[in-house]
């Protein structure tokens, strides 16, 4: 019977170790790779280890860890694709944080901090923090208006992490911090999920926008908190079929279409919908802006279902962006079947212009659509007004405050 037993304990050891080596294949830990963990030592090359592994690894779902409960400082790297497998994950329970210095980027590209690149099927999550340690950064911005006009300032920060071409990837379940410039960035990709993000930077801290999108497509970023200096989420050039929902916006300048067209460039943007989102003591709620002489069109786009908390300026388009008015445009980007409905809340008294459409003298803004509007002032007995050029429209429901300068589309 002894002996029995002693078989049985044999082969369930040999079944054990085995289960541990399916659970451990394909998985990589940074901390297996070397990393120290302790936030003071240079765990880079770890990183590029542990990233290299789970990269090569040709099947399963591959799993980059970065554990719980340690910090891990990381110069600016790229992580980059095709990958093995058909898809990868990165599981962030840690925290990563940036060099606090600007002078790590010397001699290296200083556009970006994180870089994902060429890697279908990513996807990012686990609640850990990535920390850009952006004060440095700021400081020396040329956004800064204390250093603007200084000899010395720098026009061009890093983006905290970027998405570039990771096609039919996710980003969920991580807080984003104080990054040097943009915290996040999706660019030249298709199919892209953002879920449960926190951005996290001080107001003052300039041009932090929460999440930025260039030449991307079916892209959903959604139950989400912004709080930075800048756009919470901004859409640029090249993104159509882009979903923002559900999110927390303040502090920071809204949710922005743009800027687009700046130095004449031609850009195409659409389907861009926007909907059950808190502006809360934002700069600005729903904004599109753009450039005199730009090219392009920027149209079919909703705003709906949002509510205002002392905002400056809920409802805003604007075709001089950062410029006078009675500029010669030359051209400008088209903007066209806009709609705006069941926008409620209250407007900061600063400005009375609770709707404002500055619209291009030689195009104009077509198809803007108002249904069920209700702004009011923040401050009892103050009139709020709407300022409204060259827009032609229709009113499809109850407005306040009144857009009577809307011109009536044919």
């Amino acid at each position: 019977m002894q002996a029995v037993n002693i078989v049985f304990l044999i082969f369930g050891v040999v079944i054990a170790t085995h289960i541990h080596d399916v659970v451990a294949q394909g998985v990589f830990n940074v901390l297996d790779s070397g990393a120290k963990g302790d936030g003071i030592s240079d765990d880079t090359q770890a990183f590029i280890k542990a990233w290299d592994a789970t990269c090569k690894e040709p099947t399963g779902i591959p799993k980059m860890v970065i554990p719980k409960g340690k910090s891990f400082l990381v110069m600016p790297t790229t992580f980059p694709g095709p990958c093995k497998a058909k898809n990868i994950s990165v599981e962030l329970a840690g925290t990563i944080v940036a060099p606090e210095s600007p002078k790590a980027w010397a001699g290296k590209d200083s556009g970006g901090w994180l870089i994902f690149a060429n890697i279908a099927g990513l996807k990012v999550y686990g609640g850990g923090v990535i920390d850009g340690r952006g004060k440095a950064w700021w400081e020396q911005s040329c956004h800064n208006p204390k250093s603007l006009n200084h000899a010395g300032c720098s026009k061009r920060q890093p983006t905290a992490i970027h998405f570039i071409k990771t096609d039919g990837g996710q980003f969920r379940d991580i807080t984003v911090q104080n990054g040097q410039m943009f915290h996040v960035a999706l660019m030249g990709l298709d199919g892209f999920e953002a879920y449960n993000i926190k951005i996290n930077a001080p107001t003052e801290a300039p041009n932090t926008d929460g999440i930025h999108t260039m030449n991307v497509k079916n892209v959903v970023i959604a139950d989400s908190q912004f709080r930075s200096g800048d756009d919470c989420v901004s859409i640029g050039e090249g993104s159509s079929f882009v979903y923002v929902r559900n999110c927390h916006c303040g502090p920071g300048h809204g949710v922005s279409i743009g800027s687009l067209g700046s130095g004449g460039t031609n850009v195409a943007v659409e389907e861009i919908h926007v909907e059950k989102i808190e502006f809360v003591g934002t700069m600005f709620g729903c904004r599109i802006k753009t450039y005199p002489g730009g090219k392009g069109y920027c149209r079919k786009v909703t705003y709906k279902n949002s509510n205002f908390t002392n905002v400056l300026n809920p409802i805003f388009i604007d075709q001089y962006y950062f410029t006078p008015e009675t500029v010669n445009e030359g051209s400008a980007v088209k903007i066209s079947d806009v709609t705006f409905e069941g926008l409620t809340g209250t407007a900061d008294t600063l400005v009375p212009s609770a709707i404002t459409m500055k619209c291009s003298k030689m195009l104009g803004c077509d198809g803007i659509k108002f249904n069920k509007i209700n702004i009011t002032p923040v401050k009892p007995g103050v009139k709020l007004v709407s300022t409204v050029k060259n827009a032609r429209g229709a009113i499809l429901g109850p407005v306040e405050p009144a857009v009577p300068d809307l011109v009536k589309s044919a």
